[in-house]
């Protein structure tokens, strides 16, 4: 079966529709005009909004320029959405007339679908449309084309509504530029141009310190943030807040000052003193400040905003140098010192003090502050330096003390190029180490208080200086005669030390000096150092000695009563030690108890200071040899009696017996065994004993014939006294 191809509609259809076309491009244009005009309306409503929104809020915040920068950007942003969502997506959106046709309808009831289906069918050729029906429906279309009203379609009345509302806005606007141009060139500047020029206010707050708007302090340190705050009509704010804020806010860390970065906090400004020249100057301190902040300063109308305090390190005390130049005396040599909070150098010496700062330096200032000159009460300073030297990076400052005569306290302060001061001054003290003189530890060895004219005295110990000794002498007086003086030859000029040990003493011979029975010898020893400072030389002086010039007989004599006396303090011994052995031997020593354990210890204790005692005696019956060798006095037989059978049996007992029955009083031995051995121990002390009464049995005979010797001399005395009297009575008589 052949296809059948429709012809196309009628002529006559299309025509009868005309009307009805031409009636939907009318609306179509008003559509586009109502379009324009709304979105020309809401754009000016949205400019006019943001243009006193901003001035508004610029005003009473005055954000930063990134603040500022994005609000632009924002509003930039909504004007271009609302451009194209109300005029370009609706203009580049097809008004079909079958679309426009459904609008009508929906404002006009009576066209009962006859118009969109008219606008539809009219150029269609449709099997199951009449042509009669369609040419109908068409007719009735077209009927009721004098009923449409625009104004059903369009709500005109909210569009002269927002078409007034955006000529209002606008007008605003504009009456504005006129009537406040700076107000307007100034939100131009600060908004869309960006620039940080402030809104004038009625309150100006001038803030110290903070130069373009940042201030660098140290870190760690305590800030006084001070505002001075002036008012154009007079009338100050009786209130200023201080605002601020750690770097950290954007990461939203701790401050260092407390609170979260992320967070403003509010602080009361404080008024400092009173008014003056229509300005209040307020002002708080921010504690410890150990981080970067963003301030802002509050106060009436006023804002002070974007400043910024840096918290940087200081300069600090990175190396301290210092070096000592000796005197010449001591030899000149340079010494570096360690570095120390007190330096102790030798008086007189060059100093040289160079302190190197963490950063580099625009200025820095060293002063020595100490005790005058001679030791006066006044306190002078000397500036040392006053600027960092150009020859290391700007980092080190140096100074120099030509010589040093008095403790210095060094004080060195740095500035570095952020103006910044180190939180406390480098300070030290060079302490000046006066030259003590020699110290003369000196003493007689084998001299008592008494002499013969014969006598050498032994020196022995050490002679000591902190540098080096220049000469010691004897410094010896006879009564009221005049001082003689006689060198100490082992000291040699330089050696710092001389020691003068007991078996190779210093002696001094008095034979020399012409000595006579009665006379009073005063002798000291004195040294003196090399030191050529103010002054002179220090001199040393030893313990001054007094000693009585007596005849050998009557140094004799003294001695004897020594040895009397020491063989008294050994009787004594022995009777205390064999009262302890006799209370042990004692029925009531018991053997094993309690009893007998006490009496074995009270024997190891009388044994102890037996032994004690005894060595003090051997040494001084030792002692009493030495001075009967120093006065020439000494015999064989005198040193064979001394030595020989005293002092070294003493020494003996006191070394050997004596501790090993101490030591065996300690031990677990019968009473009977510690008996024997008290008994053997105490026999060799009574040996010893005898020995000294020998010996006081010699002195009664040395003591006679020295009586007999005083009576020849006093009858030659007398014989020779009358000889003379009986030659002057011959020579009287006439």
């Amino acid at each position: 079966m052949a296809t059948v191809i429709d012809p196309p509609s009628s002529p006559s259809a299309a025509a009868a529709a005309e009307p009805l076309r031409h009636m939907l491009a009318l609306l179509r244009r008003q559509t586009r005009r109502w379009i324009w005009v709304e979105s020309a309306a809401l754009v000016c409503l949205a400019a006019a909004g943001f243009f006193w929104g901003s001035l508004c809020f610029d005003w009473a915040v005055e954000p930063p320029r990134w603040a500022r920068a994005a609000i632009v950007a924002a509003a930039a942003i909504g004007l271009v959405v609302l451009v194209q969502r109300k005029l370009w997506a609706r203009l580049s959106t097809g008004l079909r007339d079958a679309s426009l046709a459904v609008v009508v309808e929906r404002s006009h009831p009576a066209f009962r679908d006859s118009l969109s289906t008219a606008i539809e069918l009219a150029d269609e050729r449709r099997d199951d449309v009449d042509d009669a029906l369609l040419a109908r429906t068409t007719a009735e279309a077209t009927a009721h084309l004098g009923l449409v009203r625009t104004e059903r379609i369009f709500r005109r009345r909210q569009l002269t509504m927002l078409a007034i509302a955006a000529a209002l806005a606008v007008a605003s606007v504009a009456a504005l530029a006129v009537a406040r141009p700076a107000i307007a060139a100034l939100w131009a500047r600060r908004l869309p141009l960006l620039g940080d020029e402030s809104w004038p206010r009625r309150v100006r707050l001038d803030v110290e310190g903070f130069p373009g708007g940042v201030r660098k302090v140290a870190r760690g340190s305590d800030v006084d943030v001070v505002v001075q705050v002036r008012a154009e009509d007079g009338v100050l704010p009786d209130l200023v807040d201080l605002r601020w804020r750690s770097d950290a806010s954007a990461t939203g860390r701790r401050g260092a000052v407390g609170g979260f970065g992320g967070s403003w906090r509010t602080d009361r400004m404080g008024t400092r003193g009173g008014v003056a020249e229509g300005a209040q100057a307020f002002g708080h301190v921010l504690k410890s400040v150990g981080e970067s902040l963003q301030l802002e300063i509050r106060g009436g109308d006023a804002r002070l905003q974007n400043l910024r305090l840096e918290a940087i390190e200081p300069p600090a005390l990175e190396k301290l140098v210092v070096t000592a130049t000796l005197p010449d005396y001591l030899g000149g040599a340079t010494r570096a010192l360690p570095p120390a909070r007190i330096l102790q150098v030798a008086r007189g010496a060059a100093v040289d003090i160079a302190c190197t700062s963490t950063k580099p330096l625009s200025a820095a200032r060293m002063t020595a502050v100490g005790t005058g000159t001679g030791g006066t009460a006044s306190r002078d300073e000397e500036v040392l330096a006053t600027e960092a030297a150009p020859n290391a990076d700007g980092r080190t400052v140096v100074g120099r003390i030509a010589a040093i005569d008095a403790d210095r306290t060094i004080v060195v302060s740095f500035t570095d190029a952020d103006g910044l001061v180190n939180r406390e001054p480098v300070t030290f003290v060079i302490s000046a180490v006066a030259d003590e003189p020699p110290e003369v530890s000196l003493r007689m060895r084998g001299i008592s208080t008494a002499v013969t004219p014969r006598a050498r005295v032994p020196l022995v110990g050490t002679i000591v200086d902190d540098h080096g000794l220049g000469e010691a002498v004897v410094r010896m007086k006879v009564g009221d005669a005049a001082e003689t003086t006689m060198p100490v030859a082992r000291v040699r000029p330089g050696v710092a030390q001389v020691d003068l040990p007991p078996e190779a003493p210093e002696t001094i011979l008095l034979e020399q000096i012409g000595l006579l029975p009665g006379q009073k010898l005063e002798l000291a020893i004195d040294a003196r150092d090399t030191c050529t400072l103010a002054g002179g030389p220090n001199v040393g002086t030893s313990v001054p000695w007094s000693l009585d010039v007596v005849a050998p007989e009557a140094l004799v004599a003294m001695l004897e009563a020594r040895e009397i006396i020491l063989r008294r303090r050994y009787e004594s011994c022995i009777a205390d030690l064999t009262q302890a052995r006799d209370r042990l031997a004692s029925g009531d020593g018991g053997d094993g108890g309690e009893e007998g354990r006490t009496a074995a210890a009270s024997l190891g204790e009388a044994t102890s200071r037996a032994a004690g005692e005894t060595a003090e005696l051997a040494e001084a019956f030792r002692g009493i040899r030495d001075e009967f060798d120093n006065n020439q006095l000494l015999s064989p037989e005198l040193e064979s009696r001394l030595v020989t059978q005293i002092a070294g049996p003493l020494a003996a007992l006191s070394a050997q017996d004596l501790p090993a029955l101490a030591a065996a009083c300690r031990g677990t031995p019968a009473a009977a065994a510690l008996v024997r051995r008290a008994d053997e121990v105490l026999a060799r002390m009574r040996a010893v004993l005898d020995k000294m009464m020998e010996l006081e049995s010699f002195n009664e005979v040395l003591e006679l014939l020295r009586g007999v010797i005083r009576t020849q001399e006093q009858i030659r005395s007398e014989t020779i006294e009358q000889q003379k009297r009986r030659a002057r009575e011959a020579l009287e008589r006439p």
